[in-house]
């Protein structure tokens, strides 16, 4: 900045705004998947520690202090660019798949009572799903491959954990 503007107060401030912007990155990480272990965990996912919480405060503090301890040792031992990606990658994977699902519910399950209907369907989650995957084809080989280590260990845990104890995993009844 200090090349651009003749200034170094710029190059500080942008390097403030970092700060603050990661900090609520991560914020948001620890408290999005403390909640999504906390669901997982009510699902019969994962086990059942999970889906307890202080009787006070009402907060999983076991997924706090797991997802805490875990997000510090790979922010010690992993480069923030790494992370970055790998974050991305999971997100944009995550996205593309609720685009997908919003196509395929409505066609499996029109019955279905929806709070909310997604415009232009299927046309405007058939383009976000496009661009995720496109967003996903720009990262590095090296994030491919960590992706593809952490799904793999998720799919493992599923099946010989989550799949015979999942609610979820139950028969749906339908009227016929």
């Amino acid at each position: 900045m200090r090349e651009v503007t003749g200034q170094t107060f710029w190059g500080t401030l942008l390097a403030f705004c970092a700060v603050i912007a990661i900090a609520s990155v991560v914020l948001t990480v620890l408290y999005g998947q403390t909640r999504i272990l906390f669901a997982m965990s009510r699902d019969g996912l994962v086990p059942k520690v999970f889906s307890r919480v202080h009787p006070k405060t009402g907060a999983p503090r076991a997924n706090t202090l797991i997802v805490s301890l875990f997000c510090g040792v790979l922010a010690a031992a992993v480069p923030l660019g790494q992370l970055a990606d790998a974050t991305s990658i999971g997100t944009l994977f995550a996205f593309a798949l609720v685009n997908v699902a919003v196509v395929v519910l409505r066609r499996t399950r029109p019955d279905m009572p929806r709070t909310f209907r997604v415009p232009l369907s299927p046309v405007l989650p058939a383009l976000g799903f496009a661009f995720c995957v496109w967003m996903m084809g720009s990262l590095s080989a090296v994030t491919w491959v960590v992706f593809g280590v952490w799904m793999a260990v998720g799919l493992v845990f599923y099946f010989v954990y989550g799949y015979r104890r999942s609610r979820l995993a139950t028969p749906l009844t339908t009227d016929a």
